[in-house]
């Protein structure tokens, strides 16, 4: 009986060579990612290869059923369910237990995460809680990642509406319709990513969105549908596009590897052209690979890759876990950190592999008697692991018990700093931000000249005095001590701070402060604790504050803040290297001191408020005793 032999196929299995080392590349970038993620600044782009190979193999797997006659919903369905939920299953509960007995705080209230990961719409969860891919640190979770997964479960949710759409509009030989439909679809969702990009802000809706991020599977499923019926691509029955196959798979790999190390999720260009073309590129390398008369396909199916890919969905799912624990445990400190974190990642996924093989075959999965023990060994952990999971799930109580008490304060700091803004913009007639102009004529009539007080008596102010002593520009945890804050520096010093703050923000803060003349002649920042930034970005703030300013930095500290090392590394570094910039040690000062925070381990309490507050008046207290000197003197 004659074997249909579509597009990459290889063998009589239906097995194509090369995809299997394509998804090895992607788990590679999305691991060192998330464990370098200041290095391989672009490996999230995997997460776009693994989208387009679903689609082309779920497009190229359909119509094989298809002509020959086996394809059915409920098969289709059942097929999916078993690949992907036993080994979900296994990784949330195990999960679950490994944490609730290391680190319990990232598995509090964790029932409606899991109910959204099990029932396909975590991505969704996500935005809702207006989590961030990039800047997450409050209320963090090991499951952050499995947003993915949940686009991938919507698309197959409604694959079979898609297909049979396809299947309409192809018939009587007019496959190019069935294209142009699938064409559309991946437009429209690549053009809707940078339409509703938010410019300038938090890229979450977009990353995580289903109709964002459908492209990469449309346009897989395109290639998958091309390529379905036929023994090559078309394009490579030409022998000059066969010639130029080494050139592309060359020059696309590593245009693959520069993405994976510079690519900014970020950057809004990332979003609006980047990640698009990117992703043309993989779909690139997927034909290459998949065609059966090149030689790229067995390049890729060598044991190293081979072993990797066919191992990378169990990686994927508990790689993130591995490596968030070791970033809030601190443990990225031990020696030879992330080669520990890599084999463990690669032991959990092939005790996982091995279980759903069992749990899959069942009855048919053949053991030997050597590798028996081991299997029923891993068997019984994984279902004592998955028990107490589900136990420790149900009963998990509520996330940050204290959560609604440090919203309450925040809110009510944030309204107490725009009225201390407001009464600073009356007194100096202008409006930090806008262009606004002092009346000079609100407390007068318009033809009679204000009556002159002592204080106008005085010196005229010059152009280049500082109107305020001193001006803090923070995030959250500053913005959680600003009143204390306010009781201990000089009147009229100007306190700054908001939630989620990132060192980008502050520079339209210092141009407008600066503006205005608003800007004290102490500035002090506390910012890092949302992410991290590059030594150039911290220069171009300090370059933008300027020489004739000292600045004091306050570093981070903070249990869930993963990139805690990273951003005090830079703080440091911008330290030593200005010799206006002071460091504030906020991350020594507060070791050892639980009492001060909320639950999060990151926000202030009333009584480390005060400790906070009280560590920044001691760091500047010279500068301030010369200012008080200076306006002596005058």
């Amino acid at each position: 009986m004659a074997v249909n032999r579509s597009a990459g196929t290889a063998d009589n299995n239906g097995h194509i060579y090369g995809l299997d080392g394509l998804r090895a590349i992607a788990i590679i970038g999305v691991i060192f990612y998330h464990m370098f993620p200041y290095t391989i600044k672009g490996g999230f782009l995997g997460v776009s290869l693994f989208f387009v190979l679903s689609g082309y193999l779920i497009a190229l797997t359909s119509e094989r059923s298809r002509m020959k006659g086996e394809f059915s919903v409920g098969g289709f369905y059942k097929k999916r369910l078993i690949r992907i939920f036993p080994p979900v299953i296994m990784t949330v509960f195990v999960t679950v237990t490994a944490f609730h007995f290391i680190y319990p705080r990232a598995v509090e209230g964790v029932q409606g995460e899991t109910v959204s990961i099990l029932l396909g719409y975590n991505n969704w969860w996500q935005i809702a809680q207006n989590s961030s891919y990039f800047t997450k640190i409050a209320n963090a979770t090991p499951f952050t990642h499995i947003w993915s997964l949940a686009v991938e479960l919507q698309f197959y949710l409604i694959w079979p509406l898609l297909y049979l759409i396809y299947l309409i509009l192809s018939t009587r030989g007019r496959k190019a319709r069935g294209l142009i439909f699938f064409l559309i679809l991946s437009v429209v969702s690549a053009v809707l990513m940078g339409v509703l990009l938010p410019f300038g802000n938090d890229a979450t809706r977009v990353y995580y969105g289903t109709d964002t991020r459908l492209y990469a599977l449309t346009a897989g499923a395109l290639l998958g549908f091309a390529g379905a019926g036929r023994s090559e691509f078309t394009l490579f029955k030409n022998r000059n596009a066969r010639k130029a196959s080494l050139p592309l798979f060359i020059g696309g790999l590593a245009f693959v590897v520069i993405s994976f190390i510079f690519t900014d999720g970020m950057a809004d260009p990332t979003y609006t052209g980047y990640m698009q073309l990117v992703t043309l590129v993989f779909l690139l390398l997927v034909m290459i690979t998949a065609e059966p008369s090149l030689p790229f396909g067995r390049i890729l199916e060598n044991p190293v890759l081979d072993f990797i890919g066919k191992r990378s969905y169990e990686m994927y799912l508990f790689m993130y876990p591995v490596i968030f624990l070791f970033n809030v445990k601190k443990w990225t400190r031990i020696p030879c950190a992330p080669l520990i974190q890599l084999g463990i990642i690669l032991l959990l996924a092939i005790w996982e592999h091995e279980m759903t093989k069992l749990v899959v075959k069942g009855r048919q999965a053949r053991i030997s008697r050597a590798s028996g023990p081991a299997l029923f060994a891993g068997a019984v952990a994984a279902i004592v692991l998955i028990v107490l999971g589900i136990f420790f799930t149900i009963f998990s109580g509520k996330k940050n018990s204290d959560t609604g008490e440090l919203e309450k304060q925040l809110a009510a700091n944030q309204k107490l700093l725009e009225q201390q803004e407001t009464r600073g913009n009356n007194k100096t007639g202008d409006t930090v931000g806008s262009d606004k102009k002092p009346s000079a004529s609100s407390n007068t009539s318009s033809d009679k000249k204000p009556e002159e007080t002592p204080d106008d008596k005085k010196k005229p102010e010059k152009e280049d005095d500082y109107k305020v002593p001193v001006t803090t520009i923070g995030d959250s945890v500053m913005l959680g001590a600003s009143p204390e804050l306010l009781k201990v520096l000089p009147k009229d010093s100007v306190v700054n701070a908001h939630e989620s703050r990132q060192l980008w923000d502050a520079k339209d803060i210092v141009k407008n402060y600066k503006k205005k003349k608003t800007l004290g002649k102490i500035v002090v920042i506390a910012l890092g604790t949302n992410g991290v930034f590059n030594e150039k970005a911290g220069q171009d703030l300090i370059d933008l504050i300027g020489s004739d300013r000292h600045i004091y930095w306050v570093n981070v500290f903070g249990d869930s803040i993963q990139w805690e090392d990273d951003s005090n590394k830079v703080i440091k570094k911008l330290c030593d290297k200005n010799e206006n910039v002071t460091l504030v040690d906020w991350h020594s000062f507060a070791a050892g001191h639980d009492s001060w925070f909320y639950h999060d381990g990151i926000h202030l309490k009333p009584a480390g408020q005060r400790k906070y507050a009280g560590m920044i008046k001691d760091a500047i207290q010279d500068d301030l005793d010369l200012i008080r000197i200076e306006k002596e003197n005058k």
